[in-house]
């Protein structure tokens, strides 16, 4: 059996792999006087499922310190819930609760609010406030959160309401998003609620190289094969410390293994496999991207081209030299997993998806642009810094000449027709 999947988040915590500083964080805050509520940030499928299963397995947070005795915790879903009300929110939570609070003497009082048509934020009160006399915490983890805080349903009285049980009922809140909570508001009003102030962030980055390779190491032991060396290199170039990617390019190394192939024809079989897989979320992840964090990534992909020297190593200062955005780009892009930082120098997080990234911008063979048409475009547009580059500008797709001219402001002269032209070299 192929010990790697991509689908589904990690239930098992036995197959539960790193996260041990993150872990840290939010359990010291559960432990603490205050019992303090922690919200998790990180990109899709970078793990923030996976480690709210952890934490709410009963085994794994005994463990921790977290006993049943004094903490329940809760996991509630909010995935696809487009259309959900406030009183909708608590019936959905309190139904968990009454299945995963183990002093039962609470189970009756519970079950009785959910079950009610309509109830207030005084009933809530004190149902927490009699769960917290009993010494009993209870820590609410809410995945997809931002199909709350983005509904228009939930008004910020709705909000204010939940940060009082927080503060003073016994109610610690662990929500994790895609961005930060307060970016994920519907109106200014939400967004200006001192609700966010509870808070400490946790943000879900990719793993380091040491991690990663405990993975692989620990879901390898009960495998025939097992990975070399030399297919540890292979799967971090090519999944990165994503660890969806890292799952993912696993999966289909084992696969090939199981059909006997080896060497060349088993990474190029996971090659294969992986880029079709991964497209669809490279396509996601670079439709979520600003503007000025699709130049930066192009602008240190097409450093990455360049004739090393000290001027085009894709550093922090050559990056910021060439345009002022880049620190503020790498610094969003880098938590969202889509860089890394290696001896100094920055790249994409994967060759893979590298190879996307060229194939998105440029036109396929027999799909380009004619050279008039570049010129009238040109003409009509006003992208003076990219006539030095016209002649290549009809291989990119016609969608990206704007944000080529984008760069060709922000860039020197030389450098954005050179990084164009040389990009079109390697492609063509």
């Amino acid at each position: 059996m192929n010990p790697f999947t991509f689908g589904n988040p990690i239930k098992d915590s036995q197959r539960f792999y790193g996260r041990s500083a993150e872990i840290r964080q939010i359990t010291n805050r559960l432990l603490s006087s205050a019992h303090e509520s922690t919200s998790i940030v990180g990109e899709r499928r970078i793990g923030k499922t996976s480690l709210l299963y952890f934490l709410s397995n009963p085994q794994v947070a005994a463990g921790l310190g977290l006993t049943p005795d004094k903490y329940c915790l809760v996991y509630v879903d909010f995935q696809g819930l487009t259309d959900i009300t406030p009183q909708r929110f608590w019936q959905r939570v309190l139904k968990k609760m009454s299945r995963s609070v183990c002093d039962k003497s609470l189970k009756p009082s519970i079950e009785t609010l959910s079950e009610q048509d309509a109830f207030d934020l005084f009933d809530l009160e004190d149902l927490f406030q009699s769960a917290q006399d009993k010494c009993l915490t209870t820590v609410l983890m809410m995945d997809e959160f931002e199909y709350v805080t983005q509904n228009p349903n939930f008004k910020s009285d709705f909000f204010g309401g939940l940060r009082a049980l927080a503060i003073h009922h016994g109610l610690a809140l662990i929500p994790a998003t895609r961005r930060e909570l307060v970016d994920l508001c519907h109106s200014d009003e939400i967004k200006g609620s001192p609700f966010f102030n509870i808070f400490a962030n946790v943000v879900l980055r990719p793993f380091n190289r040491r991690e990663v390779d405990e993975l692989l190491t620990g879901y390898t032991e009960t495998v025939e094969f097992g990975f070399t060396p030399e297919e540890k290199d292979f799967i971090w170039n090519l999944g990165g410390g994503h660890p969806f990617f890292v799952q993912m390019a696993g999966h289909y190394l084992v696969e090939g293994q199981a059909q006997s192939l080896s060497g060349e024809a088993l990474t190029k079989f996971a090659v294969i496999n992986f880029d079709q897989q991964a497209d669809a979320h490279y396509s996601y992840l670079w439709s979520h991207c600003s503007e000025s964090e699709k130049i930066t990534l192009l602008t240190i992909l097409t450093l990455g081209l360049q004739k090393p020297s000290k001027k085009t190593v894709p550093s922090l200062e050559n990056l910021a030299h060439l345009r002022p955005r880049a620190a503020q780009d790498i610094v969003s892009l880098s938590k969202r997993g889509l860089l890394e930082e290696r001896e100094g120098a920055y790249a994409l997080f994967s060759s893979s998806f590298v190879r996307w990234i060229r194939q998105e911008i440029t036109a396929a063979p027999g799909e380009e642009e004619s050279q008039q048409s570049a010129d009238e475009w040109l003409k009509s547009g006003g992208q003076k810094n990219l006539k030095e580059a016209k002649s290549v500008l009809p291989k990119f797709k016609k969608k990206y000449w704007s944000l080529l001219g984008d760069i060709a402001k922000e860039l020197t002269f030389e450098f954005a027709a050179a990084g164009a032209l040389e990009l079109i070299k390697v492609l063509v």
